[in-house]
């Protein structure tokens, strides 16, 4: 059955990658650009290719790429610095530059200072910040970016499967016994099987609400085959949750626009999670939800005494060199907050997610367009899913999620490189491809866009 599943993963990689390259029109509109579109998707394709590329080396590569990200959009959008559209969305990063900085602060000033390389992975995630808003300024971004761009990775890391013996391991038994139907558990070039799944996982939902028809199936099959194979059981927990939200938006949706969600359910929704996070963090046995607990009680017993401000995320890296914290991450975002930043950085996480939920749309489907964010909510109990202090490969999931203004996007036509919003010129690198013989985005289609 692995060799099957490895066949099929390599088969359905190398589709997806010709079919992305087929799309290419409906891929750049949903950016805004095309310009855009390939400086973005490059950006998450390689970043997941950094450990292959680079190995002990690839989190230097990924600064150089967010570095690359930012020099591109200032020069692509030089006169575009205005910002995203939408105090929403500039409020929401402002929260996370909050949240960055006031976890430096902490890190800086508490014990003995930033513990080892961390300075910079902080000014990563600040470059990383400045380039959401420069990405924001000039393009429309819509669901379906999240949905392609999520297919571009996938297909990277599933199209060697067939060819590398190492993107599996083997079933646990014991305690934590975990399998899928293929036999072993499917971790492509990573270590972790949830990684994989984590990334499937955001795809599909995207995928189900801004894809259509045939598309639409084809890219839920391909995100399906890589979960199972993966035996990600926060996978699906994380999407049986998110389904009964997605059934909700095809239904309300039908009735009436809605171009935002309620202010209250939106913070009612955000309140409720960091407090249910906070109370299994503080109630956690060794062994709950499994044995994500073990590190959580590593967290709270570190942190006593500075609940209210954290220690600095420099600090998790120490207590692991010395032998006193599990090797593992946070498993959870929340605990990551609360580790960094206390009870400050987790009421900005709080408040950031509630901002993120509330930001509208334009074609009145808020509650499909918002379907990833529910995701993050849910998925951040037992995974870090973004990480606010450093970029890393999933990092292009928040940035979208911050960007999306609409489900379906514009079928207006886009002239090549040009923004769908603001209509500027096209860029250097839209100017380029023409040259090169690289059409721009032209008219949306239906073909191309179900």
């Amino acid at each position: 059955m692995t060799t099957l599943f490895g066949v099929l993963l390599s088969a359905g990689g190398l589709a997806v990658a010709g079919w992305l390259i087929h799309a290419r029109r409906a891929v750049a509109a949903s950016f805004g650009s095309s310009g855009t579109a390939i400086a973005f998707v490059g950006f998450a394709v390689l970043a997941n290719a950094a450990p292959v590329i680079a190995g002990d080396h690839s989190s230097a590569l990924i600064g150089l790429l967010v570095l690359a990200l930012v020099a591109w959009l200032a020069v692509a959008g030089r006169k575009r610095l205005r910002g995203p559209s939408g105090l929403w969305r500039r409020i929401c990063l402002g929260l996370a530059a909050a949240m960055l900085v006031w976890c430096l602060g902490v890190d800086v000033l508490t014990g003995d200072g930033v513990y080892g390389s961390r300075m910079p992975a902080y000014a990563a995630a600040g470059l990383l910040l400045l380039a959401t808003w420069l990405m924001g300024a000039g393009a429309r971004v819509s669901l379906g970016a999240m949905a392609y761009t999520g297919l571009a990775v996938l297909s990277v890391l599933t199209a060697p499967t067939a060819f590398y013996g190492q993107a599996w391991r083997d079933c646990t038994a014991g305690q934590l016994e975990k399998c899928s139907l293929a036999g072993a558990l499917f971790k492509s070039f990573y270590n972790s099987e949830n990684y994989i799944a984590l990334i499937a996982s955001f795809t599909l939902v995207a995928a189900v609400c801004a894809l259509r028809r045939a598309q639409r199936w084809a890219a839920t099959a391909f995100c399906l085959l890589i979960i199972v194979a993966t035996g990600s059981r926060t996978s699906y927990l994380a999407l049986a949750a998110v389904g009964v939200w997605v059934l909700g938006a095809l239904l309300l949706e039908r009735r009436r626009a809605h171009p935002q969600i309620n202010l209250a359910l939106c913070v009612a929704l955000a309140v409720g999670a960091s407090a249910t996070a906070t109370y299994l963090t503080w109630s956690a046995s060794k062994t709950t939800l499994s044995n994500r607990g073990n590190i959580w009680i590593h967290v709270r017993e570190y942190i006593a005494g500075a609940e209210g401000t954290g220690v600095g995320v420099s600090k998790w890296y120490q207590l692991r060199d010395i032998g006193e914290a599990p090797y593992h991450f946070f498993h959870s975002g929340y605990v990551l907050a609360i580790f960094s930043g206390g009870f400050v950085a987790l009421t900005l996480w709080t408040l950031l997610l509630a901002t993120l939920l509330r930001a509208p749309v334009v074609d009145g489907r808020a509650f499909s367009a918002k379907a990833p964010a529910a995701l993050f909510v849910v998925y951040s109990f037992t995974e870090v899913v973004w990480n606010p202090l450093s970029v890393d490969g999933l990092t292009w999931i928040f940035v979208l999620m911050v960007l999306t203004t609409s489900t379906l996007g514009s079928t207006d036509p886009v002239p090549g490189g040009e923004s769908v919003e603001t209509g500027d010129q096209p860029g250097p690198l839209a100017r380029f491809l023409r040259l090169s013989g690289g059409h721009g985005v032209g008219r949306t289609t239906a073909d191309a866009r179900d």
